[in-house]
């Protein structure tokens, strides 16, 4: 709820927020030599959290409807649809096989909501079930079952008869609490490979039976600052590393203890049962004409990121960052070091999310504005 007056109080102020055009390089906001301002998409402005690509289309949510849009051509992309459905709090990741798509409810009511979206023009609710909503909620298994951010486990292989099914933060053979009880998120990184954004972070194998995940491995640092957000493992868990980012809230100046994004070593996992950390990435104010604002609203904080399509231990990463818009980062091979290679700061904005739609186009997902079309150019 801290979130949510947050943004609002944030929206009310854009209007009197927005410095005129010709004072920043691009008429979106401060850019870094080697990002593009391209073009901007008006979507709930105020609400906008989170999306998801499938093929041709992409699934966007906000706390009052979702669309579907044909990214065909991402730089012109079309509207198929948009439903309303009344205030639902927060579905921050967006879940769907682009036959079906999850909408996790966590406020007013505790429900998880499945649409029919094989029709991206005319979208249809076909099921509801209580008790199963959450913070988040992830697809697994081709979006047969779904894991929600406060461990219950749902069964959707008849997703018009959705039913609860287990519950991944209780150990199966002594029914006692895991080490983490909920989590943030929890991302499938592989079919029915699951890591969980929480203190610690666990990583649980549901392939023989997703009703009863097993436990694998486990991370934690004492050097963690904020409340472990969310995760990628590239290359299907294959990768040397696991990124995951940490949020802090309502923090107006950064002051080394707000959220982050970092690296964890997951080259020896399966001998020590556990992820180590490698690198912390923080954010930093300024002035806006060197990247980054003199205050911040929603926080000084990490949020939702996403690794370039061609990251292969190492590579680029696009950050969505809050009143610090999204930031670019360089993994480097070997050692996981984090370097900041560039940025883009919205005027007015709050950045939710990036994601890659091409190698260098990104959608950025902001609070306050809709989506920012930018391209980022690797060899500037």
């Amino acid at each position: 709820m801290r979130k949510l007056m947050l943004v609002l109080s944030l929206v009310l102020a854009v209007g009197a927020a927005v410095p005129a055009a010709e004072a920043g390089p691009t008429q979106g906001g401060y850019t870094s030599d080697n990002v593009e301002y391209l073009s901007h998409v008006s979507f709930e402005a105020g609400t906008a959290t989170g999306m998801k690509v499938v093929g041709d289309y992409l699934y966007i949510t906000s706390w009052k409807t979702f669309s579907i849009y044909d990214v065909s051509d991402p730089l012109n992309p079309e509207q198929m649809s948009m439903t309303p459905f009344g205030f639902k709090f927060e579905n921050e990741d967006v879940a769907t096989n682009g036959k079906i798509m999850l909408f996790s409810e966590q406020l007013p009511q505790n429900i998880l909501h499945i649409w029919d979206v094989e029709d991206p023009e005319s979208p249809q609710e076909i099921a509801q079930l209580e008790g199963a909503g959450g913070h988040t909620s992830d697809c697994i298994l081709d979006c047969k079952y779904s894991y929600a951010s406060g461990g219950v486990i749902t069964d959707l292989r008849n997703p018009a008869k959705p039913k609860m099914v287990g519950d991944w933060s209780i150990d199966p053979k002594t029914k006692k609490d895991r080490p983490a009880a909920s989590a943030h998120d929890v991302n499938e990184v592989a079919p029915g490979m699951v890591l969980t954004s929480s203190r610690p972070i666990m990583y649980l194998d549901g392939r023989k039976d997703p009703a009863k995940p097993s436990l694998i491995a486990l991370g934690d640092d004492d050097k963690i600052t904020g409340g472990i957000h969310s995760n990628q493992w590239p290359n299907n868990a294959k990768d040397d590393f696991v990124m995951f980012s940490s949020e802090s809230n309502g923090t107006g100046r950064c002051t080394g203890s707000n959220g982050a994004f970092m690296t964890w070593d997951a080259r020896h996992y399966k001998k020590t049962n556990s992820f180590t950390l490698l690198d912390i990435y923080q954010l930093s104010n300024g002035t806006y004409q060197d990247g980054s604002p003199p205050v911040n609203g929603l926080g000084c904080s990490a949020h939702w990121f996403e690794q370039h399509p061609t990251f292969k231990n190492g590579g680029i990463v696009a950050l969505g960052s809050y009143e610090h818009g999204t930031r670019f980062v360089d993994i480097a091979p070997g050692t996981g070091k984090i370097k900041e290679i560039g940025y883009f700061v919205p005027w007015g904005g709050s950045t939710s999310a990036a994601y890659w739609l091409t190698d260098e186009i990104v959608y950025a997902v902001d609070y306050s504005r809709g989506i920012d079309i930018l391209r980022f150019k690797a060899k500037a």
